[in-house]
């Protein structure tokens, strides 16, 4: 169960994970700070039966000689103290704040080209695109603007109408700005 994204839920807390309900030691739990922290940390976790985790922690060892210490020792700081927590409390507004004037920018400019969902967590939004419009075009005019798409196609073959836009780093006025390019890029393409 990869579950990197549980913390950022922004609606309400996620049902437990998969691995609550696993009495067997038949799921393996993968996590990580990288999301929600800091990728620079490096630090992850998996949960598992011991003879599963002694083998990829020997695997580990074989590949890399282990985690930094220093950022090992950060990361519990952070959780003993409640940091962690706050941290995510401050994120959750924050992504919320972002979520809302990306979809207030689709609304407002891509109502009539695409549909998209609300997302209940995480950094993106899947956005449809309604025409037919060659994805290949879009993403070169969108780059030659400034604006750097994730094509559907990246993340599934079967979702080559679909945009994975992020709200996660821009600026909110970057963000209105771009929603406002892609439309109308969008529209001259289905011409």
């Amino acid at each position: 169960e990869d579950d990197l994204y549980r913390e950022l839920w922004l609606n309400k807390q996620p049902p437990l994970p998969l691995k609550a309900l696993d009495k067997n030691g038949h799921v393996l739990y993968v996590s990580s700070l990288s999301k929600t922290l800091s990728p620079g940390l490096r630090i992850g976790w998996i949960v598992g039966p011991e003879p599963v985790i002694e083998r990829l922690a020997d695997i580990k060892m074989q590949t890399d000689y282990g985690s930094s210490s220093l950022s090992q020792r950060v990361a519990a700081e952070w959780f003993k103290n409640g940091l962690y927590q706050q941290h995510m409390e401050t994120v959750r507004t924050e992504l919320r704040t972002r979520r809302k004037v990306m979809l207030n920018a689709l609304e407002t400019y891509a109502g009539d080209v695409a549909t998209w969902t609300n997302p209940e967590g995480g950094f993106f939004i899947w956005v449809h695109i309604q025409p037919s419009i060659s994805m290949k075009s879009l993403y070169s005019r969108a780059l030659k603007r400034g604006i750097l798409l994730n094509s559907g196609s990246i993340y599934a073959q079967e979702t080559g109408s679909y945009l994975r836009l992020s709200y996660a780093y821009a600026s909110l006025p970057d963000i209105d700005r771009s929603i406002k390019i892609i439309a109308e890029l969008i529209r001259e393409l289905q011409v």
